[in-house]
């Protein structure tokens, strides 16, 4: 499974609400309906600071070297999710999709995602391979649940393919005992390529601006980890509990940086991680 991520940051003339409106309304509508297309998911930025989601005393135990400004480089992240490369570098083109007189039609929007990015963002999304490790697989009850991600960086004096098994191994098998976890996933972000070959080569995200933007965002952490909770409660307890002390020990030695952020997520796809069938559609 062919998992990106792209994070992006509002167009300044929309207001936060104004842009989670704009991406999980307009944008969300053609993004799911991308060619082949098997996950998508879009997560927001939460309106509350982390502080007043765990309490302040847990926020400062848990926080360790957060970059400076990390909230004004991004407002939210979209997660896509295909078979192969080759349906991701696809996925922008017309789809069949559309009823019409004579049955299903062509949809020319869909390879535009709705022609809408520089109303939308501030510049390109920051897109990236991910290499994901599921410790606890998602079950989603009918309702909101509260999602947390985990930003991790790598000390680097640790060779990554330590830090991929150490983290994927001890650290991530006794945070997925955690009581009330409804799902955790370990994100290692790759270096592979995910942007040449699906923006245009005039898209912002090639200028030296965009590549200096998308740097200093990537110089702040290396892996994100997503936990899925009923109540923030419920993480904030077990972090503090002499059972997950562990925890703690890991991320002194092996962590250069943790710090967290609550958003809110958006289920356009439901993630399918088995074969599709012959005529395979959301």
């Amino acid at each position: 499974m062919l998992k990106i991520f792209g994070f992006v940051k509002r167009n300044s003339r929309l207001t936060h609400d104004e842009y989670r409106a704009g991406h999980v309304g307009y944008h969300n509508s053609f993004g799911r309906r991308l060619n082949n297309i098997r996950g998508y998911l879009l997560n927001v930025a939460s309106n509350r600071s982390i502080s007043d989601c765990l309490g302040t005393d847990v926020a400062d135990q848990l926080t360790v070297n957060e970059p400076p400004a990390f909230d004004e480089q991004w407002d939210g992240w979209g997660q896509l999710m295909f078979d192969r490369m080759e349906d991701y570098v696809g996925a922008r083109s017309p789809a069949r999709d559309r009823a019409g007189p004579n049955g299903l039609e062509t949809d020319i929007m869909v390879a535009k995602v709705g022609d809408d990015f520089e109303q939308l963002y501030a510049g390109s999304p920051f897109q990236f391979q991910v290499d994901e490790h599921i410790a606890m697989s998602v079950r989603r009850p009918e309702r909101k649940l509260f999602k947390l991600a985990q930003f991790i960086k790598k000390p680097v004096s640790l060779a990554p393919e330590l830090f991929r098994t150490y983290l994927a191994g001890r650290y991530a098998t006794l945070a997925a005992t955690m009581p009330g976890l409804r799902g955790m996933i370990v994100n290692f972000r790759t270096n592979l390529d995910v942007m040449s070959e699906f923006f245009a080569a005039d898209a912002e995200g090639f200028t030296s601006e965009g590549i200096a933007r998308r740097e200093t965002f990537y110089e702040g952490w290396d892996v994100l980890v997503e936990y899925w909770f009923d109540e923030p409660t419920q993480f904030s307890s077990a972090r503090l509990s002499t059972d997950f002390s562990p925890l703690f020990e890991f991320e002194s030695a092996f962590c250069s940086a943790v710090f967290y952020r609550e958003v809110d997520e958006t289920v356009a796809v439901l993630p399918k991680r088995n074969t599709p069938p012959p005529f395979y559609h959301r």
